[in-house]
């Protein structure tokens, strides 16, 4: 099955491009989250998260006067569809490890006292300590970390050359970086569950990349008076197929769980969506472009000498 019969893509000639692309998405990224933009969820920040469910329609504007006499800087929002009357109420003071429901209550507490004309019927809470937040943002990174370390060494071993191995984690890297930066564009938080779409996407564009990788040293074996530039821009158009197909069935699927998942699988489902587009590109215009320009590197240091 062909989507595209016989494709003769010049992907490696226009790589530099869409290289200088990253970096300045990348660059804008460091940049919006330096500045103070990147949102944590209760889990990595510490504080209580409470989902409270009114009679009828929630006033926010009311219910963030009542909730301030008790927690200050609370930050207040409606919560899934409208006509579930839903509210978030996100309180990032630190409560005490003797007493962690202590904040939850007083919320509950005043807006029975203030807003009693719609009282609550329904409330979720989800509680996160100052030291349970700080160990738990310390193994997201490691995690992600020794992930990345782990592939590194494998796909070096795989096809005995650390050029794969780097340029297969370099790209990696590139994709974490780059949805980290469109949640923060985007005013998505981090969660536990974020941080579970960013570790499936290392995965799943680690995989796309060997496939590629594997038709190239298949074309090697083969084809061994071409240069290195061919052989890999024949290698991404022979792939090409394969990867429209797969990574477009993947995309249809998580765009699924994106509009229609809830308000809780949202970040998941965002994150996914924006790292199948970005794990494809980044196989097509960053990893094999800097195995490509590793080998060039090398063919041109070979060459002899012109004679005078």
């Amino acid at each position: 099955m062909e989507i595209i019969k016989n494709p003769n893509i010049d992907f490696l000639g226009k790589a530099k491009y869409f290289v200088l692309l990253s970096a300045a998405v990348i660059a804008a990224g460091v940049f919006w989250i330096a500045s103070g933009h990147m949102r944590f969820g209760v889990e990595f920040s510490g504080g209580t998260q409470l989902v409270l469910q009114f009679q009828g329609a929630p006033e926010v504007d009311r219910i963030r006067d009542a909730v301030t006499r008790v927690s200050p800087g609370a930050v207040i929002q409606t919560y899934g569809d409208a006509g579930e009357n839903k509210v978030l109420v996100r309180i990032s003071q630190e409560a005490s490890e003797a007493d962690l429901d202590a904040p939850a209550r007083a919320v509950r507490q005043t807006l029975a006292d203030a807003y009693s004309q719609n009282p609550v019927t329904e409330s979720s809470s989800e509680i996160v300590g100052p030291t349970v937040g700080a160990d738990l943002r310390r193994k997201a990174v490691w995690l992600t970390v020794l992930g990345l370390l782990a592939q590194l060494v494998y796909i070096t071993w795989r096809f005995k050359g650390g050029i794969w191995g780097i340029a297969a984690t370099l790209a990696a890297l590139h994709d974490v970086l780059v949805c980290l930066a469109f949640l923060a564009f985007f005013g998505f938080e981090v969660t536990l569950n974020v941080i579970a779409a960013l570790l499936t996407l290392v995965g799943y564009s680690v995989n796309d990349t060997i496939v590629i990788f594997d038709r190239a040293r298949e074309n090697l074996q083969h084809r061994r008076k071409d240069s290195m530039t061919k052989l890999l821009n024949d290698s991404l158009n022979q792939t090409l197929t394969r990867t429209i197909i797969s990574n477009g069935t993947t995309f249809l699927a998580v765009l699924g769980l994106f509009l229609f998942g809830g308000e809780v699988l949202r970040g998941f489902g965002f994150t996914m969506v924006v790292g199948i587009i970005v794990g494809t590109y980044s196989t097509l215009f960053i990893a094999v472009p800097l195995v490509n320009w590793w080998y060039s590197r090398q063919e041109k240091d070979a060459k002899p000498a012109r004679a005078a």
